[in-house]
């Protein structure tokens, strides 16, 4: 029930192409619609957590003198969040090293407040995540194999090829994305004997499933990485491939693994057998896992939401 309001807005690339002189009137009509919406609604604070259709809305806040609070939540400052400092009253990031990739004017508006999780991370109950899909939890190992929203083609292809081994060790759960069911038809068999569970996308229940697993096998998104902490879930990271990313989960990978909390493996040679003996190796290695869990919940503090919702609150009450 939250309303939207569409504005115009123009893609910012980071290479030549004749559509970015189009994008620059494209902006403009965007902050004109912004500004627009913010007087309608009486804006009160504007808070962008970056993208492109972010740009607009924070310089028409800006030029409103409404407070502006941007949160980035990876550890390298996507495009959007650099536009956007120099006219944001805080910046809100996730680590303190963050702090010295701004310029040295924006470096005294950083604060670092951690990324927000939703609050089923902290207290979610996993003694009836698999029971919220019907199979009987008899305690054998859990791993939780996620692609994220879309899913991962990837790791969808990687897992196909060993889950029959897999799954006399444990019980995998795998978000397979929109698609991913329909690539891989020969499981049924598995999933009729309590062995698999693959489902498009995950809901409420994530929060238990993360909670619940032994092991999770995911990309390197900032959400991902967050949730991972939080919880205290040891990890097998594939992160997306830099040909088809800025490189960012690459970096929020190495950095999550130089702490402690979690396996990496390179996304351009990964092979399916590796996976398999990564996955094998710490089922196998219960006081393995409990050092990845012990670094990953230093790694993050479980408190972010509340530092930003307390920072746009003193934004409000300023004015």
């Amino acid at each position: 029930n939250v309303p939207y309001c569409g504005i115009p807005v123009g893609k910012l690339r980071r290479y030549l192409d004749m559509e970015n002189v189009l994008d620059l009137f494209r902006v403009a009509a965007g902050i004109l619609a912004a500004r627009r919406v913010l007087r309608r609604e009486g804006g009160a604070v504007v808070f962008s957590k970056g993208g492109f259709v972010s740009v607009p809305v924070v310089l028409a806040g800006w030029s409103l003198k409404i407070p502006v609070i941007i949160h980035e939540s990876d550890d390298d400052p996507g495009l959007a969040t650099r536009i956007a400092a120099p006219f944001a009253r805080h910046i809100c990031v996730a680590r303190g090293e963050v702090r010295r990739r701004f310029r040295p004017a924006a470096q005294r508006r950083v604060i670092v407040t951690g990324n927000p999780v939703r609050q089923e991370f902290l207290n979610a109950d996993p003694a009836g995540a698999l029971a919220s899909f019907g199979l009987q939890d008899t305690g054998a190992p859990v791993v939780l194999v996620t692609g994220g929203s879309q899913g991962a083609m990837q790791i969808n292809e990687l897992l196909r090829a060993i889950l029959g081994e897999l799954t006399t060790r444990c019980v995998v759960v795998h978000q397979t994305g929109a698609h991913g069911a329909a690539e891989i038809p020969e499981l049924q068999a598995l999933a009729a004997a309590g062995r698999y569970l693959g489902v498009p996308t995950f809901g409420g229940e994530f929060a238990a499933l993360m909670r619940r697993a032994d092991v999770v096998v995911g990309r390197a998104g900032a959400g991902t990485i967050w949730e991972l902490a939080v919880t205290g879930t040891p990890a097998i990271l594939i992160p997306l491939p830099g040909s088809a990313s800025r490189g960012d989960q690459i970096r929020n990978a190495r950095r999550y693994a130089d702490a402690g909390g979690a396996i990496v493996l390179d996304p351009e040679t990964v092979s399916a057998a590796l996976m398999k003996r990564e996955i094998l190796s710490l089922l196998d290695n219960h006081h393995r896992r409990r050092e990845l869990a012990t670094a990953a919940r230093g790694y993050a503090p479980a408190d972010a939401a509340q530092r930003i919702a307390g920072l746009l609150r003193q934004a409000i009450e300023s004015k």
